[in-house]
């Protein structure tokens, strides 16, 4: 039996993988070395510690990067070292460094010594940083969280503990009051060993750290496996196969350990002396670096960390949040900073090339303030250069060649109590520039004409496509309007940029443009979604639901194929583009709807050298329509 399982070993090992089997009475027969040093078992580092409890006067740092997600901890263990604010709140990132006391702080520490230093954010930039420095008991620290590379790092006196997540994790490095000793370091493994940081600040005792993980192995050969494997739905997952009659095969993300990892499951029930469970077990944070393209592995461990890192964003985001549908980092960190602009009244400038969804994403920050009232759209490239002030301020009758007699009321007043959406704001002429900026300032408008000053309460967005710094720099824009709008600056990255939303953005725009036109749900083959993965999209967003609405239009069959996605005819500059399409007639739809059918026809029948019946199959249409649309178009 040793034998065996220790060839078994090493076959799995030399593949990259650990090996744990369990046998038919659910008891652990095998946890290779390789599989206690992914979960953290063996204590890789030559750093060690002994066992013990945090005592009283002890300094401990914690780095944190979603409270309450793995670390047992409570907004009120926080207490022990020291922490009493109401505004942290349980999924915020932490770094805290604090003197412990165990009656928190009502004990006999507080007040004798320096209260803690900490930083906390509650939606915080995934491709950011968060960094605490402090020095305590002559002890230089440093602790950091970097979200973009999913990294944090407890650094005294230039000696580094370094835990890497998945997920989350709740990093803690405790000091001896007295000696300023490494006392406890936390590692890989602590889900097994029970020493998340809210259970050792309640007093749990932490385990001695030894070189070689020494004692592991032997405390867990021979435990049943509900002792000693933690996990609810692996472990569940076990138990349910360990009942099975028949040989069986699973494979997928696990969390065990409170960490992700990649396993292979296999239930062999051949009625023989190795029957049982035997697991390959590979940590998922590995994985993500070993391929580059989207394999059905990849595609799950992204959905499994897509949907464990979206409660970082506050749930009422994900709930309420309509206007910019992805989940790449790129587009989360776009959301978080539309839901805290919603928050404020401040001026909000939106960059970004023309149809990456600058309109879009203003309503939603109007619509995310709770707001009722008003909202008013103003494309600033729409009006004329001497009509500017009039349109956006109002006039008084008679004031000008062709003012109605009765005035008008301006945008502003328009939206007044509400939000106005300035969009292009770079087309706006340098003399009314001046106007914008001193109605800013005063939140006071006068109507061409007027001299009365009207107040209005407008919150106001801006967007531009333009490069508005380098305007500024060569005088076609002001400096003091354009600080007094970027108060707070949102970009919007070109979907090129962040091509991981591509299949989430074209499944939306395909269900939405099927139901617009009354028929039934399409879907888009293997080969249609490569052409989208592989194509530049220069127009953004916008022709991404153009060239999906195109193909739904154009295509009979329930599948679209790569042919269908006219992505040639869809090429609009960067720079000219409108911000909004252009309207287009019944006559010209049909037109170009036309046009399009008969090239695709054209491909097809000159792809398959003629061959009618085969360009049928390609189309994916009948034979009867296939016909009646070469006699339309007399090919």
């Amino acid at each position: 039996m040793e034998d065996y399982i220790g060839t078994l070993e090493n076959i799995i090992e030399n593949s990259g993988r650990g090996l744990i089997y369990i046998d038919e009475k659910g008891i652990i027969r095998a946890y290779s070395r390789l599989a206690r040093k992914v979960t953290g078992i063996i204590n890789e580092s030559d750093k060690v510690h002994e066992g013990g409890v945090i005592e009283n006067g002890d300094i401990v740092i914690i780095a944190d990067n979603e409270i309450g997600n793995d670390d047992d901890l409570k907004i009120k263990d926080l207490e022990y070292i020291g922490i009493n604010d109401k505004d942290i709140k349980k999924g915020d990132a932490l770094l805290a460094i604090g003197y412990y006391s165990e009656n928190g702080l009502s004990g006999s520490n507080t007040g004798k010594k320096r209260g803690p230093a900490y930083k906390y954010a509650s939606n915080y930039n995934p491709n950011g940083e968060l960094v605490l420095e402090d020095k305590r008991n002559g002890q230089s620290i440093e602790a950091s969280i970097d979200f973009g590379k999913q990294l944090i790092k407890i650094e005294v006196n230039g000696e580094p503990f370094y835990m890497s997540y998945f997920e989350a994790v709740g990093h803690m490095v405790v000091l001896d009051g007295e000696t300023g000793d490494i006392k406890f370091f936390q590692a890989r493994g602590y889900g097994y060993r029970r020493e998340e940081i809210g259970k050792l600040l309640r007093g749990k005792a932490f385990v001695p750290k030894l070189t070689e993980g020494k004692g592991e192995h032997d405390r867990i050969i021979g435990t049943a496996y509900r002792d000693s494997i933690f996990g609810e739905e692996f472990v569940s997952l076990i138990e349910r196969l360990l009942k099975s009659k028949k040989d069986e095969f699973y494979d997928g993300i696990f969390e065990i350990y409170k960490r992700g990892f990649y396993c292979n499951v296999i239930r062999s029930k051949q009625w023989c002396r190795f029957d049982g469970i035997y697991i390959t077990i590979m940590d998922a944070s590995s994985i993500a670096y070993l391929a580059e393209g989207r394999s059905k592995l990849i595609e799950q461990l992204e959905e499994y960390q897509r949907t464990k890192r979206q409660p970082h964003i506050r749930e009422s985001i994900l709930d309420d949040f309509n206007g910019m549908s992805g989940s790449t980092p790129e587009i989360l960190e776009v959301r978080q900073m539309a839901y805290r602009a919603s928050k404020g009244k401040f001026g909000v400038l939106i960059t970004g090339e023309s149809g990456t969804g600058k309109t879009r994403l203003a309503r939603e920050i109007h619509d995310l303030s709770g707001s009722s009232r008003p909202f008013v759209e103003v494309n600033c490239s729409a009006i004329p250069p001497n009509l500017f002030e009039s349109e956006l301020f109002g006039y008084v009758g008679g004031s000008f060649t062709g003012a109605l007699a009765k005035g008008k009321q301006g945008y502003f007043e328009e939206a007044n109590g509400g939000t106005i959406f300035l969009d292009e704001i770079g087309e706006i002429p340098l003399t009314s520039q001046v106007k914008l900026l001193q109605v800013l300032q005063s939140k006071k408008i006068y109507r061409v004409g007027s001299a009365k000053p009207i107040d209005v309460d407008v919150r106001v967005i801006a967007a531009t496509n333009m490069d508005i710094k380098e305007a500024v720099r060569d005088g076609r824009f002001r400096k003091d309007l354009y600080y007094r709008l970027n108060v707070f600056p949102i970009y919007i990255p070109p979907l090129r940029e962040r091509k991981g939303d591509l299949r989430e953005l074209t499944d939306l725009f395909l269900e939405s443009a099927c139901k617009e036109n009354g028929v039934a749900l399409k879907t888009l083959s293997e080969g249609a979604y490569r052409k989208i993965m592989e194509y530049p999209w220069p127009g953004n967003v916008r022709e991404l639901e153009n060239v999906i609405m195109r193909a739904v239009a154009l295509c009979e069959a329930p599948m679209i194929y790569e042919d269908y996605l006219a992505l040639d005819d869809f090429e609009p500059s960067l720079n000219d583009e409108p911000d909004e399409p252009a309207a287009m007639t019944d006559g010209d739809l049909k037109h170009t709807l036309e046009e399009t059918e008969k090239k695709l026809l054209l491909r097809a029948i000159e792809s398959n050298g003629g061959k009618n019946a085969e360009a049928i199959k390609m189309l994916g249409i009948s034979k009867t329509a296939f016909y009646e649309k070469i006699k339309k178009y007399n090919l």
